[in-house]
């Protein structure tokens, strides 16, 4: 992929105003497919909506070949299923797909409502001005996670430690990512046979895989580890992306709050408007394929350009406008047998984000010029480095309103 490009400028960061805010530099131009080479290789670049539809759910593209080339490979990398192809990947999926259904999704969604309210809460108690980011949107998505996979709250602090760093920084080197990975797998295999503080959930059910013979013991391990790569980082960036997004249209994040329609539409249109992942899977060519009237010989690599693919003129009206009335169709989490197999939980995380903002600081805005944002792009990641906000006494309810509407609009029984 290409370098780590970063710069300034968050209303056009957010806009995705020019190619390199939404793909980095060494992007070639070129739609509906383009190509260049790199470490050797020729790969195509896809950015048409239909074109990149028909390459994601393309057998004929393997993730798996292309993974066994990569070196070093860590113990949860082997086992992610991100890294797979079918018949292996849909084992694996079965496994753990039921851990992230819409359904377990939606049950989940009163204690991410309940912990985003809480972080806010503490935020506002705390001053004037935070680090949303920082300080609400990546304690908020881990904290979830954790929830969801059954990590013991004891542990978190830990995995979370860990996992950060494994994800490390943009552009961080393969061998330094590695470490991250053994150090993180360490972690999560003490976690799995700690008998006084057992996980539960997800993990707990990893584990009785294993008792029962479905998963070899490295499989256990590598597995429940990949489960803590960077799927609670690319939703507490696309938070921020979101946010960035509403506050930069005066009214709108405020007007979410009595129009639950509204925040669905809003979170889909800034997943396709400004999404933080920019870049499918790269994937490599097992045969002969033809693509956009493209021929692509065997060996060569192929990733779809996401952030350009979600403004394909072909495919969405005026696509430069942010529109919430627009029809949802983005592919911010892929297609086919590779779709995000955490995007009911973010969709929950992000919803829960944005309602909480609205309600709690409908008047949310930045607390530096919006030329200072900083921002990167990276092949893994499209964020804002840091999204320092305010409010105002006049934009915030006091806590016993707060807590009157959180009860009025909880869950039924």
């Amino acid at each position: 992929m290409a370098d780590v490009t970063g710069g300034s400028g968050g209303a056009d960061f957010a806009e995705g105003r020019h190619r390199r805010l939404l793909v980095g530099d060494g992007v070639p131009d070129g739609c509906p497919i383009s190509s260049r080479h790199r470490d050797g290789q020729r790969e195509w670049l896809v950015s048409g909506y239909s074109e990149a539809r028909d390459f994601l759910r393309d057998k004929r593209f393997s993730r798996a070949v292309l993974a066994e080339t990569a070196h070093p490979r860590g113990p949860a990398t082997r086992m992610s299923v991100t890294e797979l192809d079918p018949p292996r990947h849909t084992q694996i999926r079965k496994l753990i797909g039921g851990a992230f259904s819409a359904r377990r999704a939606e049950q989940l969604r009163e204690y991410v409502e309940t912990s985003a309210a809480d972080l806010l809460d503490k935020l506002i108690d705390d001053g004037p001005a935070a680090d949303l980011i920082a300080d609400f949107c990546a304690p908020l998505t881990f904290t979830s996670q954790a929830e969801l996979l059954g990590v013991p709250p004891s542990r978190r602090e830990a995995v979370r430690k860990r996992a950060n760093g494994r994800l490390g920084e943009p552009g961080s080197s393969r061998s330094a990512v590695y470490q991250g990975e053994l150090l993180l797998h360490d972690e999560v295999t003490a976690m799995l046979a700690d008998t006084e503080d057992p996980p539960s959930g997800l993990m707990a059910e990893l584990v009785e895989a294993h008792r029962s013979g479905v998963l070899e013991e490295s499989e256990l391990t590598g597995l429940a580890s990949s489960l803590f790569f960077d799927g609670h980082a690319l939703a507490a960036a696309q938070i921020a992306n979101s946010v960035l997004c509403l506050i930069s249209r005066p009214g709108l994040l405020g007007a979410l709050d009595s129009n639950p329609e509204l925040v669905e539409a809003a979170v889909e249109e800034a997943l396709r408007y400004s999404p933080a992942v920019n870049f499918s899977m790269t994937r490599v060519a097992t045969e002969e394929v033809t693509l956009a009237d493209t021929r692509i010989e065997p060996g060569d690599l192929v990733t779809a350009l996401l952030s350009v693919v979600n403004r394909d003129e072909d495919a969405f009206t005026e696509p430069d406008r942010f529109d919430v009335d627009r029809q949802p169709r983005h592919l911010s989490f892929g297609h086919g047998t590779h779709h995000c197999i955490g995007a009911h939980l973010a969709r929950v995380e992000i919803q829960s984000a944005l309602r909480a903002l609205s309600r709690r600081a409908p008047l949310l805005s930045l607390a530096v010029p919006e030329s200072s944002l900083t921002w990167t792009v990276s092949p893994t990641m499209r964020a804002l480095s840091a999204l320092p906000v305010r409010w105002t006494s006049s934009g915030v309810l006091d806590p016993l309103d707060r807590r009157a509407r959180w009860w009025e609009d909880r869950p039924a029984a």
